[in-house]
């Protein structure tokens, strides 16, 4: 049977947190989806409750693997949807009522491949707001936008074509797996829309690799747009090798790392310094950016400390 939106949800050890998850999906305005879940071989009793909850709804299901990381869990559920239509929803965080239709509804009055809405952290139950603000991009304007960071490389809020991904599957990446598959994505497609309804709640999950210090593992974010710059050879690939470099250099400094990670902390900063002054002159460039790059000429330690400073000021 065919359906319009498949809904693909990796678990991992969710038992405590998923409910919100399920309630949003149930309370969905639009019908025609169905929602698979694949548990990426959980510890807790987290098959088990999904198993009942796939009992009571016949558009609900439930795939079993072994623990392979949220990339290879979305993969599997890319391989058996049926959706025209394909969106992701992690498994502790938040969807309004109108997550689906509101996306479907774009997509049907643009013909875009790609619909992108905004999402936020918040502790309110209220978290959506519908707008009908609209942004048409390109390929080469998404993959921009993509790269400038103007479009979060996260794969939720996004509503994406199933023909148009294609044969395009998330690299096996702990890290900007994400980023990669968007990317691909947004080579292929015809349009891309950004729409500025707040429609999903992000929930920060404490000890994630987005949130925690450093590890070894964050390498790979550098890596994967690394791969995108080979490939790109642009100013705007360019700057995302460099921010992903400070952002690891951030990390490692801030866990007072440096030693205990010489070889990742040599790596990073060799890129920043090579690519600083390519920022400067970068006109689109931001002014978070240039400041970075101009505050470098000190050292990592300072441009760290500064910019760490001026972040808590704003907030």
């Amino acid at each position: 049977m065919s359906v319009k939106v498949s809904v693909i949800v990796p678990v991992y050890n969710a038992e405590k947190t998923i409910q919100k998850c399920i309630d949003g999906l149930l309370a969905q305005t639009c019908g025609d989806y169905e929602a698979i879940f694949v548990d990426d071989g959980s510890t807790d009793d987290s098959e088990q409750l999904l198993n009942k909850i796939c009992k009571k709804n016949k558009n609900f299901y439930l795939i079993s693997q072994n623990n392979a990381g949220a990339a290879a869990a979305r993969n599997v559920g890319i391989d058996k949807a049926k959706g025209e239509y394909i969106c992701f929803v992690d498994a502790d965080d938040e969807i309004s009522p109108n997550y689906i239709k509101k996306m479907l509804e774009i997509a049907a009055e643009t013909k875009a491949d790609v619909v992108c809405a905004k999402y936020i952290n918040s502790k309110s139950a209220q978290f959506e707001h519908l707008s009908d603000g609209i942004m048409k991009l390109n390929s080469d304007e998404a993959v921009n936008a993509l790269l400038r960071m103007n479009i979060v490389n996260g794969p939720v809020a996004k509503l994406y074509r199933r023909s148009m991904i294609g044969d395009a599957r998330m690299p096996d990446y702990r890290v900007a797996e994400d980023l990669y598959f968007n990317y691909e994505v947004f080579k292929k497609a015809r349009l891309v829309v950004a729409n500025d309804s707040v429609l999903y709640n992000y929930v920060v999950r404490p000890g994630s690799l987005s949130t925690g210090r450093f590890s070894v593992e964050r390498m790979q974010s550098l890596e994967a747009v690394e791969k995108i710059d080979a490939r790109e050879k642009s100013n705007a690939s360019m700057a995302r090798v460099f921010m992903e470099a400070y952002f690891i250099c951030e990390s490692i400094l801030l866990a007072h790392s440096e030693r205990k990670y010489a070889n990742e902390y040599k790596k990073v900063c060799g890129v920043l310094i090579k690519g600083r002054k390519k920022i400067i002159k970068d006109k689109q460039a931001t002014k978070r950016q240039k400041l970075v790059a101009r505050l470098l000429a000190f050292g990592p330690k300072i441009a760290v400390n500064v910019m760490t400073a001026k972040n808590r000021l704003r907030n």
